[in-house]
């Protein structure tokens, strides 16, 4: 029996138009009346959720920066994170340096970007949608050394981005191997997110599951990129949208409609609404 659903965002619970369609909330709604926990599992820190999601009265619990961080929204309480050592980060930004990317570093719930990378994300993104998070999300400044510096905290997250699709393939297999203790998976077809090896979505819904009493047997998750992988295969039952990459469906136990066809919708009256009550 289905006690929590876990789900990514981006082409996942949201549509190509970045919308959750009505089906998709009155399915997320009825399985909240049903006591069904629902957890957005997303890359995203809080704040750059879309408010349609955010306003969702239902969600008590979040999973953010591909488990970084794992809160409970309704007192904004970190309940775990996992997060890459400053002096690591600020290796890993060196190494950045010296690649034809941009990049950006996410610490303390807010995404910080050198700005003569902030002025060059048009070159960068896939379209008006992913320009105006770059542009709207990510604060520029003059020195992104010292401010994380000055901050002395550790980095929820880092990304990279490139539309040199052959670049960022090379990047994904070669630099797990320079940094070891790190993660590197993607989400959107131009980046490379980077987290802590422990911070990854799989391993969030597994202390989220503990922390509310429920068992990993008893969750649902949806998810289309590689940073859900770990999650779809941590879950009881793990859902691949049909526009997900072929590695993502591999790992899934499910292959559900695309997000523009409500394939949440489609998996959570599948494996929630069929079951007995």
């Amino acid at each position: 029996m289905i006690k929590l659903i876990a789900f990514d965002l981006d082409n996942t619970l949201l549509n190509t138009k970045k919308e959750v369609t009505p089906a998709t909330f009155e399915a997320l709604d009825r399985a909240a009346k049903m006591g069904i926990e629902i957890v957005p599992a997303t890359g995203r820190f809080w704040s750059a959720v879309p408010e349609c999601v955010r306003s969702m009265k239902f969600i008590h619990y979040a999973i953010t920066l591909n488990g970084a961080e794992i809160f409970n929204v309704r007192n904004s309480k970190v309940l775990a994170k996992f997060e890459i050592p400053l002096e690591r980060a600020l290796t890993i930004a060196r190494v950045l340096d010296d690649l034809p990317v941009i990049y950006d570093c996410i610490a303390g719930g807010r995404s910080f970007i050198k700005k003569e990378f902030h002025e060059r994300v048009a070159e960068f993104s896939l379209g008006e949608w992913q320009l105006k998070m770059l542009r709207d999300l990510r604060t520029p400044v003059d020195d992104l050394y010292a401010l994380l510096r000055n901050k002395n905290i550790d980095v929820q997250k880092m990304q990279f981005f490139t539309l040199d699709t052959r670049l960022r393939e090379n990047l994904l297999k070669s630099l797990p191997f320079v940094f070891p203790k790190n993660l590197f998976t993607t989400s959107v077809p131009n980046n490379v997110e980077i987290n802590d090896i422990n911070a990854n979505k799989g391993n969030a819904l597994r202390f989220l599951a503990r922390h509310v009493g429920i068992g990993e047997d008893e969750t649902l998750a949806f998810g289309d990129g590689l940073n859900d992988i770990h999650m779809l295969r941590a879950a009881g039952i793990g859902v691949a949208m049909e526009n997900a990459e072929d590695s993502v469906k591999a790992a899934a136990d499910y292959v559900t409609a695309s997000c523009d066809d409500d394939g949440v919708a489609e998996g959570i009256k599948r494996f929630c609404f069929s079951q007995p009550q």
